[in-house]
């Protein structure tokens, strides 16, 4: 049994570089916003419709890849799908979704959030000693999120600043869990 639960660790941190690809991605979207406030919200829906496809193809490729291996990896399967949905949605209705923007990057940032919450315990239970930090950045995900779609009237500025702290934590969450895989990783070869 415990040569079983090793040996699927084991298969699951191989994919650890897939979470940094989507940590790097966010981060660097995080950037460009608040590097280009003027162009920003004009091309957040294209912007946030490429970034969100790009990262639910990552992960529904994570997800599918460590099927065997992780607990709960149809709750990332789902969020990869999303993703692609969405984005793919972002994509084909740009004047749309200006005038919805903060509604729809509001609920994703929550789903994100509530996601990497439930994954902040699940790396507690795999028995990594700092998962109190990918907790606090998850629950950080989920206060960005919530300030977007509580304070839309706020207007442009207000987006573009939760946007862009939104991106860079949700980017640094993924970039500190796929290190701590790694590690992991390491760790049980």
């Amino acid at each position: 049994m415990a040569q079983t639960i090793l040996k699927t660790i084991k298969e699951s941190v191989n994919y650890w570089w897939l979470l940094l690809l989507i940590g790097l991605i966010l981060i660097a979207t995080g950037i460009w916003i608040f590097a280009s406030p003027a162009a920003a919200y004009v091309s957040l829906s294209i912007l946030f419709g490429v970034s969100i496809l790009i990262i639910g193809v990552f992960e529904t490729v994570f997800a599918i890849s460590a099927r065997g291996s992780i607990d709960g990896w149809g709750w990332m399967l789902a969020s990869g799908i999303l993703d692609i949905v969405i984005g793919t949605y972002l994509l084909m209705y740009p004047v749309v979704t200006m005038a919805i923007l903060p509604f729809i990057l509001g609920f994703w940032l929550m789903f994100r959030g509530f996601s990497a919450f439930g994954f902040a315990f699940d790396m507690k239970s795999y028995g990594s000693k700092d998962w109190g930090w990918l907790l606090l950045l998850a629950i950080a995900i989920i206060l960005f999120g919530f300030m977007v779609l509580a304070v839309p009237a706020f207007g442009v500025a207000n987006i573009i600043v939760w946007t862009g702290l939104s991106f860079i934590a949700a980017g640094v969450y993924r970039v500190v869990l796929a290190f701590k895989l790694r590690k992991l990783k390491k760790t049980l070869s």
